[in-house]
């Protein structure tokens, strides 16, 4: 199971009190709230995640023994000083999303905010921590999770989402084959979706017709 960073949830740090938590908790909880956004599955979604965040973050005794399980998740690092900083932390970032958004119904997802959160986990400074920690392994990790996230977006997102991750991929010459079939098939299904009714349509002329020509 993906160790999730409630603190990331909510948009705070380890050394937020617990009425600050609860002051940003009801601030995103109104926007996210299932009654504001009627069908809308990733508000539902992000609704239930940072439900679960302030359940664990507000108790005390709950919020002590988060910071012992973060411990045991990532021994190499403390939750009070590195709980945003570390590639293991957006790598599960990463994996997070892709669980959410294979929960969803892909015709009724938010695919901006869908993009806007890929983005985000490819921010300049996350990819700069990526890139100094040398983890190659690591690195591929999130880009097939990214890409996963990715493949139900429209094309105008792929060229954006792209760039970012060829700068994460480097000299990684799988990653980069992984991510350069990503655009080919998004290309591809693009002009799919584009021509489509096109064809439809010559098919239908093309059966009226023959269907014409075989009544007379």
């Amino acid at each position: 199971m993906t160790f999730k960073n409630h603190y990331r949830t909510l948009g705070v740090s380890p050394h937020t009190s617990s009425d600050a938590i609860k002051k940003e908790f009801r601030k995103l909880a109104l926007q996210y709230h299932p009654d504001m956004n009627a069908g809308n599955e990733f508000a539902t979604l992000r609704f239930r995640e940072l439900q679960e965040a302030y359940e664990t973050l507000s108790h005390p005794s709950k919020r002590a023994k988060y910071h012992y399980e973060w411990k045991l998740h990532f021994p190499h690092t403390d939750v009070n000083t590195d709980w945003e900083h570390t590639p293991l932390t957006i790598l599960n970032e990463g994996i997070q999303l892709n669980r959410q958004i294979a929960a969803m119904d892909i015709f009724r997802m938010n695919k901006e905010a869908i993009f806007i959160r890929v983005k985000k986990i490819l921010s300049e400074p996350n990819i700069n921590l990526l890139l100094q920690h040398k983890d190659a392994m690591l690195n591929q990790k999130l880009i097939i999770q990214l890409l996963s996230a990715s493949s139900e977006l429209p094309f105008k997102y792929v060229d954006s989402i792209a760039a970012s991750l060829k700068m994460l991929a480097g000299t990684d010459d799988a990653a980069i084959k992984m991510i350069t079939d990503f655009v080919k098939t998004a290309q591809q299904k693009n002009y799919w979706e584009k021509f489509y009714p096109l064809i439809v349509l010559l098919i239908t002329l093309a059966i009226c017709v023959l269907i014409y020509g075989a009544s007379r």
